[in-house]
């Protein structure tokens, strides 16, 4: 292993450790966590289909980083993703 990959690797175990230690102090921020990222990725998922019904590509789909920006952000870290590929289609 690179010592890149060791760092990523610790830095991942260091988050890890922190959140669980977050949620077992609130417990309620568990339901904040899931309600922000189920209501960003509901916004992609409902605007793609909209602008997919009127043959608009918007290029952002659900993936993996569009995920932890929906759970990080809500709602306004999609509309900065589609703010981004705007920006990038410019």
């Amino acid at each position: 292993m690179s010592q890149n990959q060791i760092l990523l690797i610790f830095c991942v175990a260091c988050f890890a450790g922190y959140f669980i230690a977050y949620i077992k102090k609130r417990p309620s921020a568990l339901l904040f966590i899931i309600g922000r990222s189920t209501a960003g990725l509901g916004f992609i998922y409902f605007f793609n289909f909209f602008c997919a019904a009127r043959d608009i590509v918007t290029g952002v789909g659900i993936n993996l980083i569009t995920g932890t920006v929906c759970t990080l952000f809500g709602i306004p870290g999609a509309i900065l993703l589609y703010a981004v590929r705007l920006y990038s289609f410019l």
